[in-house]
């Protein structure tokens, strides 16, 4: 029959409520059984003022005196009863406790039971306690709180600071007197009595025989013999391993703490208990572990955010238990994500992680070994680890938290535009939903020959878009553009373009941070082109950067004299060079110097024969990073014999070429090495050009170049010069002018005196071949 609560009675409470109807003489007579004796005691307990007297119906009269005892805390399941009665009932906190009222913890249950003086009494699980309380004719003036009898089950006795009088425990084996701050007593089910001293002294009696307890001692009593000789108890367990005093909890099945200790000498088992508060009344967690394991320990599941406090206690081979370890604290603290989601190694987010933890201001946080600030945002894609640990506590072992960053889902979609594809790009993270950004990781680069413009603009949408321009593949126009988020790649996607389409390319600048895609190309051509006296012939792009796809030029290099103008003893090319791989580009140029095919021209004085060169060039591109370059040149020239005879002839000229950018300057620098099969002559050449673009179509530059005889033991030329020029590029066609002088020793005979350039080119796509 379940237990009733107190609430529901009436005459068996320490109150009494009127009712309709009552007097004085009637509520004496229906709860203390005579007037003139109950009409007494209402005036002593309650202010009614002198009779006569009318009780108003719902006026609260106190019936008993101060109790001797409150239940200060229960756990679930604990039930009391009043003396002489047989019925028990629920019990509730704060109720109080007279004389021979008894108090009854079932399993999993305590109780906390606190006398006038503050004496406690910590009732462990299936306990019965009877209070005695003061007895009717005490006469102490102190009027010490009584002492109680333990029928069954455990006792913590936490003697009051003040109290002059040792607290009596009687057992069925044995009776406690003790003066001891704390002390645990218990009865077993054999009604075997157990004591154990942590502080102060204690006197067993049993069978006409006692024995002192003192401090950290413990003895047994079974039932019908004498008390044993006190033994020592065991040894307080020491805690393994560094403290970690804070836990993370990212949902709602709670952390797993584990509990570790070493082992201590004599104990047969331990008992592990973690409570929600100091005094241990509010225990969550309870486990007996034996002893001889290899590792000892005890798991507490699923613990809610809250302060934990834990403990252990080794108990020896005739049950008596030693002193507590040190309390051990730990907090749950509840992990909350704006963005991310909780995963069984950490957390793990799209794009970006936000994360805060609830209590912060006591903690300090560590990202990858460094400090961090609270909330707690990472964007960096990969695995983060977040220390989080107690401020002031320098020893305390760190939790630790995983957290990954992935990047977010990147779809690109190309619609062909003309000749070129408009590129939407839509972020959205793990869930599908679109991301606001800004998002500083997110770059598109072209494969293939394909240039993707800069920057992205976005939509109402949220999306992105921007242009692209097909390359060359397998003879096909194909846009091919690969997404990257950060150095990490999340989409490729590749369109071919509609057949018959007029090329129309279209060169921007980019923003800052301004770092060139893999394949967007900055056509920088040398501006001082071939000397005048043949002596080098320039591939048609002696640069660091290969073309998009294909590139045609015509370059005219007049002389410029005191007579103006002249075209005769001058230089006119046409080149051409394509790229037929991501790394390799090939080219060939056609130079004459036109000489007496201008004789009708205006021209005047001794003209030169007309002369023809050819040359052939290749280049390898050897890096991969977007804004550094590194290239391996070879060329070969043959000049008609209609060239000096110092120039006549074929010419063999491997180069290394480098070149970077950065913003909006370019750099590059050609270091070539000049051979004439069959004869022992060689020269080496240099080229420095540094180039500005204030505008995506306009780079200006400036170049110098050196020629040095490399023939060993045999005088050659040394020639300088120095030139600036402008390029501009539309719908790429690019129109080009320079001027040069040549300085030094040869630097006339080399490089003539002053000279112009006027460029001429068009670098773009061929149309698509039909299936």
């Amino acid at each position: 029959m379940p237990a009733q609560s107190w609430a529901q009675q009436v005459v068996d409470d320490d109150v009494y409520v009127v009712q309709p109807g009552d007097t004085c003489g009637s509520v004496a007579r229906k709860v203390f059984g005579d007037v003139t004796v109950g009409s007494a005691k209402l005036h002593a307990l309650n202010k009614m003022g002198p009779p006569p007297h009318e009780l108003k119906p719902g006026t609260v009269l106190r019936i008993k005196g101060d109790p001797d005892a409150r239940l200060t805390f229960i756990r679930p399941e604990v039930n009391a009863k009043r003396a002489g009665k047989v019925e028990w009932r629920q019990a509730n906190t704060g109720q109080g406790l007279w004389r021979l009222d008894s108090v009854n913890t079932l399993r999993e249950a305590g109780a906390e039971v606190t006398f006038k003086d503050l004496t406690r009494l910590q009732m462990n699980e299936n306990a019965l306690v009877v209070i005695y309380g003061q007895a009717p004719k005490a006469s102490d003036a102190v009027k010490k709180s009584g002492a109680v009898e333990l029928l069954q089950g455990e006792l913590n006795v936490s003697l009051a600071e003040l109290r002059g009088e040792p607290v009596g425990v009687q057992m069925p084996a044995a009776s406690v007197a003790a003066r001891s701050k704390e002390l645990l007593v218990g009865v077993d089910a054999q009604q075997t009595s157990r004591v154990s001293v942590y502080d102060g002294q204690a006197e067993v009696h049993a069978k006409g025989q006692s024995v002192q307890v003192p401090r950290d001692h413990g003895t047994r009593v079974e039932k019908g013999k004498v008390p044993e000789k006190p033994r020592p108890l065991p040894e307080a367990p020491a805690w393994a391993g560094l403290v970690r005093p804070v836990r993370m909890l990212l949902d709602d099945k709670g952390v797993d703490e584990e509990l570790t200790w070493a082992p201590v000498k004599e104990a047969a088992s331990y008992r592990v208990e973690l409570a929600r508060d100091e005094r241990f009344n509010d225990r969550v967690h309870g486990e007996t572990v034996p002893a001889g394991q290899e590792s000892l320990k005890s798991v507490a599941r699923a613990l809610a955010p809250g302060r934990y406090f834990a403990r252990v206690r080794a108990v020896d081979a005739s049950g008596l238990v030693g002193r507590a370890s040190p309390v051990r604290q730990v907090e749950v603290l509840r992990v909350k994500t704006e963005r991310g989601v909780a995963g069984p190694q950490g957390l793990r987010g799209a794009f970006r992680l936000d994360l805060s933890v609830e209590g912060a201001e006591s903690l300090d946080f560590r990202l990858d070994g460094a400090p961090t600030t609270h909330p707690v945002r990472v964007e960096a894609v990969g695995s983060h680890t977040l220390e989080v640990l107690p401020r002031g506590v320098p020893d305390a072992r760190p939790e630790t938290l995983t957290l990954t960053v992935v990047p977010p889902r990147v779809d690109v979609d190309l619609e062909p535009v003309a000749s070129s594809f408009r590129v939407k790009v839509q972020v959205r993270d793990e869930q599908g939903r679109p991301l606001e950004g800004p998002f500083a990781a997110l770059k598109l680069r072209g494969l293939h020959g394909t240039q993707v413009e800069e920057p992205l603009r976005r939509q109402s949408d949220g999306s992105l878009v921007t242009r692209a321009v097909p390359g060359m593949r397998n003879g096909e126009r194909v846009a091919s553009v690969e997404a990257l988020w950060g150095d990490t790649r999340v989409q490729q996607v590749n369109a071919q373009a509609p057949l018959a389409q007029d090329p129309v390319v279209s060169v921007a600048e980019e923003p800052e941070p301004p770092v060139a895609s893999a394949e967007e190309e900055a056509a920088l051509m040398s501006m001082l082109g071939a000397p005048s006296g043949g002596l080098v012939e320039a591939a048609p792009m002696p640069t660091a950067f290969l073309p998009r796809a294909w590139l045609f030029e015509l370059r005219a290099q007049p002389e410029l004299g005191s007579a103006g103008v002249d075209l005769a003893r001058g230089r006119t090319t046409l080149a051409v060079e394509g790229r037929v791989s991501e790394r390799v580009a090939l080219g060939t140029a056609l130079a004459m110097r036109p000489g007496v095919l201008l004789r009708g021209d205006g021209a005047s004085g001794e003209l030169p024969a007309t002369a023809l060169s050819a040359s052939l060039s290749a280049r390898v591109r050897l890096t991969d990073h977007p804004a550094f370059r590194v290239l391996l040149s070879f060329d070969g020239t043959l000049a008609g014999s209609e060239f000096d005879e110092e120039a006549r002839g074929l010419r063999l000229r491997p180069a290394l070429l480098v070149g970077m950018r950065r913003g909006q300057w370019a750099f590059s620098t050609s270091q070539g090495y000049g051979l004439r099969p069959g004869e022992a002559r060689a020269s080496w050449d240099s080229a420095y050009q540094a180039w500005f673009l204030p505008l995506p179509t306009l780079a200006l530059g400036a170049e110098i170049d050196a020629l040095v005889d490399a023939t060993p033991r045999e005088p050659g030329p040394f020639a300088c010069a120095a030139g600036v020029g402008a390029r501009f590029m539309l719908a790429g066609f690019e129109l080009g002018t320079s001027v040069r002088r040549g300085f030094g020793p040869d630097g006339a005979r080399v490089w003539g005196g002053w000279s112009g350039q006027v460029t001429l080119g068009w670098s773009g796509l061929l149309p698509a071949q039909r299936q």
